[in-house]
């Protein structure tokens, strides 16, 4: 334990940075950038301490931040309708997995593995079907916005396609 926290601060800048740039794509492909003008849009909404209460996350946030916002590496994606977040989650190039905080990328169908056997009782408390949550890594910029950049082109797809 003690020799994986020598770089921690590292690893986290990295990880909220990332995080940080990811959301920022995703934010702006979503119903909630978009506004009235949000048609062909896959995406509904992204969970992310930066879009959704900042100012209570600010409450708890470390200062100095570590990274860009220093808002973690934990995120969630809603969508449109099913086959869009089916088409994201299937086309995403990361790992695809339950657990957390590893230092690569992992993405989930979360309500789906949490609750599968209590979809209705999810929906009664606004947990979408649908909901992706990520856990975002360490890997190159680059790689990880190409992976979520196809995502949202096969989700975007999966609308204009009206499936």
């Amino acid at each position: 334990m003690e020799r994986n926290s020598r770089d921690y601060r590292n690893r986290i800048r990295k990880v909220n940075d990332n995080a940080y740039e990811v959301t920022d794509y995703l934010y702006n492909k979503s119903l909630d950038a978009a506004g009235s003008g949000g048609s062909g849009r896959a995406i509904k909404k992204v969970y992310y301490p930066r879009y959704v209460t900042p100012e209570i996350y600010a409450q708890a946030q470390r200062h100095p931040t570590t990274g860009k916002g220093g808002f973690g590496g934990l995120f969630s994606v809603t969508f449109v309708n099913e086959s869009a977040s089916k088409a994201f989650y299937d086309v995403l190039g990361c790992a695809k997995g339950p657990s957390l905080g590893t230092s690569f990328t992992l993405a989930s169908p979360y309500t789906i593995l949490a609750h599968y056997f209590e979809l209705d009782w999810a929906a009664e408390y606004g947990v979408e079907k649908g909901l992706i949550r990520v856990s975002v890594g360490q890997e190159d910029l680059g790689t990880l916005m190409g992976w979520f950049e196809a995502a949202v082109g096969a989700a975007e797809e999966a609308v204009r396609a009206g499936q």
